[in-house]
């Protein structure tokens, strides 16, 4: 469990072969949409880093947490991610 901004998520680490490991996050609370952050193997996956995926998603890609809906699949494309200035984009591209 990780608390951001004052909502409770819950999240684990799927270590799938391709496109490498996921973040998967659902509210703590509400049984609403789901979000994957896929980042590269090797990534090392800590607290901070996963509150900057939250983030990033509420504010820049339209994740309702707390509302039914489609997985969000957003994309880490750096190879060292730095939990202070993330950047993640809609995945697959379209």
């Amino acid at each position: 469990m990780i608390v951001v901004d004052g909502d409770s998520y819950r999240w684990v680490v799927a270590p799938n072969d391709e496109p490498g490991l996921a973040i998967v996050v659902v509210h703590g609370e509400a049984d609403g949409q789901r979000m994957v952050t896929w980042v590269e193997h090797g990534v090392v996956i800590a607290p901070g880093l996963v509150a900057a995926a939250i983030r990033q998603a509420l504010l820049h890609h339209g994740w309702t947490p707390r509302e039914r809906g489609k997985q969000l699949t957003l994309r880490c494309l750096d190879v060292d991610p730095d939990a202070a200035n993330l950047s993640v984009v809609a995945w697959p591209p379209g």
